[in-house]
């Protein structure tokens, strides 16, 4: 995943002694506001979702309404703080390893069925969804960066960047949503759980082919 890391990700902080990913959502607002601000960036990229985590639109809605941005807005600063959670997420960095090794290997001696196996997992899907159709706004270097994530974790990008948008959401005070938080909390909790699953099943075609 490393590599696939843009350089010189706008917006991000070029020096700080702790990581964003251990930051809580209202220090990340306060941050791109700022940043926005400086350099006059704003979020240009939309996807699209065939179906969301239940009750994720609202609380982005409402969490909107907290911080006084419209639902865009907020939705591209949960991005950039969920996709700093990513790339500090050992499974996922353990995942893109092991998924970069095994389609080297295969390419190479056109085993097609490990191929074929990495792709017809079972994918991770919410407990809980709504099936209406919605857009998420997101910077375009972040929309790219989950994009090839999702590739490693067999999931179509509007998935994950769902899962880590929640992360972010579960950083600030939840107070208001604990209800809702707690279910979405499990939510999370089992799409870590459904990743390490993969992880294991991935390394044991390693060992196989090995």
């Amino acid at each position: 995943m490393e590599e696939n890391k843009p350089r010189g990700v706008p917006l991000s902080p070029k020096s700080m002694v702790d990581s964003v990913a251990d930051w809580p959502l209202h220090r990340v607002v306060e941050h791109l506001r700022r940043k926005e601000k400086e350099e006059k960036v704003a979020a240009s990229t939309f996807i699209f979702c065939r179906s969301s985590i239940k009750s994720l639109m609202p609380v982005v809605g409402e969490l909107a309404g907290r911080y006084g941005v419209s639902r865009n807005r907020m939705c591209s600063w949960l991005a950039y703080h969920g996709i700093m959670f990513a790339r500090e997420d050992a499974v996922l960095q353990n995942l893109a390893v092991v998924w970069s090794k095994l389609r080297q290997t295969s390419l190479l001696i056109d085993d097609v069925d490990t191929i074929d196996m990495m792709s017809s997992m079972l994918p991770y899907s919410p407990r809980f969804q709504d099936d209406k159709r919605s857009k998420l706004s997101l910077y375009d270097w972040a929309s790219s960066e989950f994009g090839d994530t999702a590739e490693v974790c067999g999931v179509p990008r509007f998935r994950i960047v769902q899962v880590y948008l929640i992360k972010s959401i579960l950083s600030d005070d939840v107070d208001q949503i604990i209800g809702t938080a707690n279910r979405l909390s499990d939510e999370v909790s089992r799409w870590d759980w459904w990743m390490k699953v993969r992880l294991g099943a991935l390394s044991q075609l390693v060992e196989k082919g090995g």
